[in-house]
């Protein structure tokens, strides 16, 4: 229980910095130049403090072994865990930009924003297979290790929901973004797992 009370404390907080109404007060108070050069640096800083923080309070908690899987079918989990890696790989991302680095050096050398940044709905490769790969990517590496704890099974079963419900948030944002573009990849491709539409 005190292992799901410090995720859901890590994604409450989360889901905050990640929101519209925080990313209003951000550029208000910081400014809009320095909000596009160091908002999301600092994001990514205290994002990574506060999952830190989360894991080693669980890793203080008592724990016990919950299950192990050998022979076969460790092979089929280790199978399907390289496919939620192959995944990652697979979905274009661009890790300076994804932790603020590239829009820091950007704000340094004096360069503008690209104009489009941000501005086109990618739908191609992992994003044409599920509309949130990078989350079906990190959950099958968490939901397939073979050997799992009593801890390391709960944490994996939050994070796998915070990143299910999550996906409901995300994409009324992206909607309100993208328009009919996005209602129609909404229609054409699955949220989260690979099944066919009907």
């Amino acid at each position: 229980m005190k292992v799901i009370a410090a995720w859901g404390v890590f994604a409450l907080f989360h889901s905050l910095t990640v929101s519209e109404p925080y990313e209003r007060w951000a550029r208000r108070v910081m400014g809009e130049e320095r909000f596009g050069a160091y908002h999301r640096i600092l994001f990514t800083l205290y994002s990574t403090a506060a999952t830190a923080a989360v894991l080693l309070c669980v890793r203080s908690l008592p724990d016990a072994p919950l299950y192990r899987i050998d022979g076969a079918s460790r092979y089929a989990f280790h199978a399907l865990q390289l496919c939620g890696a192959a995944l990652l790989l697979w979905t274009p991302w661009n890790l300076k930009e994804f932790i603020g680095l590239r829009q820091w050096e950007r704000h340094r050398k004096g360069e503008e924003e690209p104009p489009d940044r941000n501005e086109r709905l990618f739908t191609g490769k992992g994003y044409g297979l599920v509309r949130h790969p990078l989350y079906l990517g990190c959950s099958l590496l968490l939901a397939f290790h073979p050997a799992q704890t009593q801890n390391s099974a709960a944490t994996a079963a939050v994070v796998i929901a915070y990143f299910y419900i999550g996906t409901y948030f995300e994409e009324r944002r992206l909607a309100r973004k993208f328009g009919e573009a996005y209602r129609e990849y909404q229609r054409r491709v699955p949220r989260f797992l690979p099944l066919p539409r009907p």
